[in-house]
């Protein structure tokens, strides 16, 4: 079976998808004999560059319908077709990327054409060349015989020197809309005889972000895949995508904090597909979809992730420490911005909100009744915040204070959240282990003289057992910010809370 992208590569100029602005300046130039001597075709991959670029060849050198649409019949038609045309020269600079393939060109120019009456050389992927070839391609691109053409194809525009493109007339191509991808795979699944729903077509559109050749060697996998009947479910079994109910429980369960959920699915896609760049994709693309500035911040936070797991080795535990921390930063963040996010999620926070108001109005009040001791910040001290981090961040200068502390906090205890602590996470963040750093952004943390005490509640033991494993190391950490030799203890405690609670409790004394 000959690849459909191949079988079906536009054959004239009318036959290309999209492009409208290139094709009508081109048929344009043919016909009133105003072509350039060298041209720059820049777009994404599978948008129609060398295709075109074939086609000029053609137009120039066809027998029967020079300077119009070729007319694919005669000798010289043929001949561009099968690759066998002596004037039509095609270089892939990607893998003849040196000077010497450009002497040849230089020294090739000068020859009349052997078959036609133009010589045209396609060069594909030009910005791969190194910069002695674009300097020896230079003085031939700016004076070259007015039988030759150049034509040179890129996706990285940007990458050709300014010498090169200032002396080539540039083409942008642009993506192909996902409409008109579904109406040529329309068209060719009649011509072959495929079962296909449009949804189906829609999928594979979609996936192939605006390149019709991507679009095809899709539908062409998928096809194999289904022996030729194709559905949504085969589309997303072929391409090993994640069924999209999956991702929307995976995007719920990271706003409702519900971490063993989240931890399930992310080992499940783990274990199926071996690595997490498709979820990540697919992350990003429902998150984005719903068009919300919250969940926006989410698909960022999606594609840091999906950077951060690149090139680690422990994909796996990497994985499931992000995400974790994610699902705690977002969870947090839902409760005190419910108007962010999908109706359907608002009912599932009312009662944290329900709580938050009643903790509120009993500030002033300790376990008696009685009022709290003058010495303890009044509430509007503190600024309303958009997430704990940020209330922790205006909190702790007053829970600090030796008056402030409670009686239950260890008396050696410098401090809640200790400058040291902050600062290793933020060397961790920027230099070191992640998994070290999700650990500890999941911990509360207290340094003592004599040791460092982290201390993690008793639904964050998977984050229990990776610091415990590594403290040795963190000890090590701690020693290169202070120059303390401190003993690195690590706890797991069923009564920690959580850490605003926590801190309004040190304030204010346990609340009814």
């Amino acid at each position: 079976m000959e690849a459909l992208y191949r079988k079906y590569r536009p054959a004239q100029f009318s036959e290309i998808v999209g492009q409208e602005h290139i094709k009508r300046l081109l048929k344009n130039a043919l016909e009133k004999r105003m072509i350039s001597h060298a041209y720059i075709f820049a777009g994404p991959r599978g948008t129609g560059k060398t295709t075109t670029a074939r086609l000029i060849a053609k137009s120039l050198n066809c027998e029967k319908h020079q300077f119009s649409e070729p007319c694919n019949e005669c000798s010289s038609c043929k001949a561009v077709d099968s690759g066998s045309h002596l004037d039509v020269i095609e270089l892939d600079a990607a893998s003849n990327r040196g000077i010497d393939e450009i002497r040849r060109i230089r020294d090739g120019v000068n020859f009349s054409p052997a078959m036609g009456k133009y010589k045209v050389y396609i060069i594909d992927e030009v910005h791969m060349l190194t910069r002695e070839a674009f300097n020896a391609l230079l003085k031939t691109l700016e004076e070259p015989p007015e039988h030759v053409v150049f034509i040179l194809a890129t996706t990285n525009p940007e990458k050709i020197p300014p010498t090169i493109t200032s002396r080539c007339q540039v083409l942008d191509f642009k993506n192909i809309q996902s409409e008109a991808i579904v109406n040529r795979l329309r068209e060719i699944s009649s011509i072959e005889g495929f079962d296909i729903d449009t949804e189906a077509l829609v999928k594979i559109a979609r996936k192939a972000s605006g390149g019709l050749r991507d679009a095809l060697s899709i539908l062409e996998q998928v096809i194999r895949y289904t022996g030729g009947e194709v559905t949504v479910q085969a589309v997303d079994e072929a391409l090993g995508l994640v069924d999209e109910v999956v991702i929307a429980n995976f995007v719920n369960s990271i706003l409702e904090n519900d971490v063993h959920t989240v931890l399930n699915i992310t080992e499940e896609v783990y274990i199926e597909r071996g690595d997490y760049d498709t979820f990540l994709t697919q992350l990003i693309e429902y998150t984005l979809e719903k068009k919300t500035s919250f969940l926006t911040s989410l698909a960022l936070e999606f594609f840091g992730i999906m950077k951060d797991l690149k090139f680690s080795e422990e994909k796996l535990l990497i994985a499931k420490l992000l995400f974790a921390n994610l699902a705690e930063k977002f969870g947090s963040a839902n409760a005190t911005n419910p108007e962010a996010m999908p109706k359907d999620r608002k009912n599932s926070v009312k009662d944290g909100i329900k709580t938050t108001e009643h903790l509120e109005q009993n500030i002033g009040k300790n376990s008696h009744d009685e009022p709290v001791s003058s010495k303890k910040p009044p509430l509007d001290e503190f600024p309303r915040a958009q997430t704990k981090n940020q209330i922790n961040e205006q909190m702790v200068e007053q829970v600090n204070k030796p008056e402030n502390l409670p009686v239950n906090v260890e008396k050696n205890a410098k401090n809640i959240l200790p400058t040291a602590t902050m600062e290793v996470l933020e060397e961790l963040k920027l230099n070191g282990d992640l998994s070290i750093f999700v650990g500890l952004s999941l911990a509360t943390v207290y340094e003592n003289e004599d040791s460092i005490r982290i201390v993690f509640d008793e639904s964050k033991q998977f984050s229990y057992e990776v610091i415990r494993e590594r403290k040795d190391e963190i000890a090590v950490l701690y020693k290169n910010k202070t120059g303390l030799n401190r003993e690195v203890i690590v706890e797991l405690s069923n009564e920690i809370q959580d850490p605003v609670v926590e801190k309004l409790k040190m304030l204010f004394g346990n609340l009814e």
